[in-house]
């Protein structure tokens, strides 16, 4: 039963956190919505900032020398808004007005939600932050912007999992209970629950012109990834809900084998762009019609950004030599290939960025490991560089352990010429976030700052070593001059200016 809770302070530190790093894996990979990338050093070879840390991280709010920098005042966000996924419904990632804290960053305010982790990326509209703590309880927070506080939260049936979306006075979000909800983004009260008949655990929602988008994954089991006797979920697919009733308008789940639609709904001139296991879709906006589909060998791993008249998306490579990962452009109109582009990395589940004519996606390198009880696992992973991440049975038991780094690239939006690359120490499973000329970017080492040019301004370090402390899945949003980013350890901070 959802339940409804007003003005219940929950900021600042707690003597303790759950350090243990929650890999929550959708069939296919991805948690949508669940995003933000990160690293510490720059591809330019910049020098570090005062403020990047060193293998033993500073608390929140210290520098690398541990001096202890207070909460700090930033502009009141007033009606900057990162209202969306990706921030808005064709998920560029890129907020073209916005402003960030610039080079002096620090630490503003940290929430704790009281809860497993806090990996679903906020939104943030009309000076109040909104997330979901992933996990039990499964409260969906309003925070207001400027001071950290607690506005209201609420309990649905079923705890959200997605970043929600916010249009129209309106918070949107779905949860692993079938049902999806709209709630008075003021108030907290909710307004209209819809039993759709799916789980919403793998898809951010979309708002645009009235109507709600939102891919399901359905009632089966969870994929076990890579192996051959895998199961797949049943009846999954993707609705238009009128966003004033929440009834359904149309709903597309004619996917012939069973398909799981493990990316966020992007919509753009009148279609709804999405990647499913095996393929790419645009359907019609108003009727839900396909307008077009492109088979892939393997599934989409992140979710689209649409652009300009082209579909950016990113997974596997699908050539049987090469580099193992790829970027890919699509024509909006017809899904035919613009270009594909190589990636050094093995893995590209995050979702790409596009400003100003430039494509900004994340990416990671994964490799075997053989395990002493027996079997395989995976570690993200690539050769040289710092910090280790070993692959481990259920008792810890491992025979083997690699370096983690991930990688930011920057690639031409007409071409996919490859611009730069900033090197990161450790992997990259969530999406970037463009705004006012800098890409941020967050995973284990912190919160990452890299101009659009390729040089790096700073990283703030969360608190707890690198290998046990929180990690950062959540994607950042840029709103008022801040940063707003949740973390593994269930906490939601804000970056601000000195």
């Amino acid at each position: 039963m959802a339940r409804l809770t007003r003005t219940e302070p929950m900021t600042g530190p707690s003597d303790s956190h759950d350090s243990t790093r929650r890999r929550f894996l959708a069939a296919g990979g991805l948690l949508a919505g669940t995003a933000g990338l990160a690293g510490c050093i720059s591809g330019t070879g910049s020098k570090p900032t005062a403020t990047e840390t060193t293998d033993d991280e500073p608390a929140d709010g210290q520098t690398a020398d541990g001096e202890t920098t207070e909460a700090v005042a930033a502009e009141s966000p007033g009606a900057a808004a990162w209202p969306q996924f990706g921030h808005d419904a064709s998920n560029a990632g890129y907020a073209r007005s916005a402003s960030g804290p610039g080079a002096d960053a620090a630490l503003a305010w940290r929430f704790d939600a009281k809860t497993p982790t806090m990996n679903a990326s906020p939104v943030v509209a009309d000076g109040t932050v909104y997330a979901p703590g992933s996990g039990d309880p499964g409260y969906v927070h309003a925070i207001d912007a400027e001071t950290g506080e607690s506005v209201w939260r609420f309990e649905p049936a079923g705890y959200a999992s997605c970043a929600p979306a916010v249009a129209d006075g309106r918070v949107y979000f779905g949860t692993w209970s079938k049902k999806f909800y709209a709630l008075d983004a003021a108030t907290g009260e909710q307004v209209w629950a819809s039993d759709v008949g799916h789980r919403f655990g793998s898809s951010s929602p979309a708002v645009s012109d009235g109507t709600v988008y939102v891919g399901t994954v359905g009632d089966g089991p969870m994929v076990v990834s890579g192996e051959e006797d895998e199961e797949k979920f049943e009846s999954c697919a993707v609705l238009a809900l009128d966003a004033e009733s929440g009834d359904e308008r149309w709903r597309y789940d004619d996917f012939g084998e069973k398909e799981n639609v493990g990316s966020s709904i992007a919509v753009a001139d009148g279609r709804v762009y999405f990647g499913g296991e095996s393929a790419v879709y645009a359907l019609d906006a108003d009727s839900g019609s396909v307008a077009w589909s492109r088979e892939v060998a393997t599934h989409p791993q992140s979710s689209p950004a649409v652009v300009d008249g082209t579909v950016y998306y990113g997974g596997p490579s699908d050539a049987e030599d090469g580099p193992p990962a790829r970027l890919y452009a699509l024509d909006a109109k017809s899904g035919e290939t613009v270009w594909t582009a190589g990636i050094d990395d093995t893995s590209l589940r995050t979702s790409p960025a596009v400003a100003d004519g430039t494509v900004y996606v994340a990416a990671s390198s994964t490799r075997a490991c053989l395990l002493s009880g027996g079997g395989v696992a995976t570690t993200e992973t690539d050769d040289g560089g710092n910090g280790t991440d070993a692959a481990r049975t259920e008792d810890g038991d491992s025979d083997c352990s690699g370096t983690n780094r991930g990688r930011l690239y920057a690639l031409d939006a007409a071409s996919g010429e490859r611009r730069w690359t900033a090197e990161f120490r450790t992997d990259t499973r969530s999406s970037p976030a463009v705004a006012d000329g800098t890409v941020y970017a967050g995973n284990g080492d912190g919160l990452s700052a890299v101009t659009t040019d390729g040089e790096n301004l700073w990283r703030i370090g969360f608190e707890g070593k690198r290998d046990d402390g929180p990690y950062l899945d959540s994607s950042p949003a840029v709103a008022g001059g801040r940063v707003f980013v949740g973390a593994s350890d269930g906490r939601l901070r804000a970056i601000g200016t000195k």
